[in-house]
């Protein structure tokens, strides 16, 4: 009779476990708003930081001027010939060093205070040593945020 009891306990222990561990899923996924809200912004900001022109921060506003902080993530200079969001460039020809940052600004777009936006960001930039020159746009993946007001 002890035996049933234990299997029982474990049986109810293993089946919490696998709830819980849906719910997380869910949640992650953003099945149940306001759960996994933020997990495609912060995604977007890890992936975009990383490219070889990185985006270190950005701010897109309900009125006012746009702008995108991006940082040289390569070992040699580059010029920066344009770097697009939503289609508009905000690049003048921007020569960084390694590890070099440049603050970006322009009317990328009007968008409405704590409205989340994603938008498409593409660059072209040249290496100073060899001159080739290179076309980056995140294989499609989008910057992604919530609109400032």
């Amino acid at each position: 009779m002890r035996k049933k009891g234990q299997t029982a306990v474990e049986y109810l222990i293993i089946l919490a476990v696998v709830i819980i561990i849906a719910l997380i899923v869910v949640g992650v996924l953003g099945g149940i708003p306001g759960i996994g809200k933020g997990s495609g912004d912060k995604a977007s900001k890890l992936f975009w930081s990383q490219a070889p022109v990185g985006i270190d921060n950005h701010a897109i506003s309900a009125g006012g001027t746009d702008t995108v902080i991006v940082r040289n993530n390569l070992d040699t200079t580059i010029t920066v010939e344009t770097f697009s969001v939503n289609s508009v460039n905000v690049a003048s020809n921007n020569v960084l060093g390694p590890e070099d940052q440049a603050t970006l600004t322009g009317s990328i777009a009007s968008c409405t205070a704590g409205d989340s936006y994603t938008y498409a960001v593409s660059m072209t930039y040249n290496e100073s040593e060899t001159g080739a020159g290179y076309t980056y746009d995140g294989n499609g993946r989008n910057l992604e945020g919530t609109c400032a007001s």
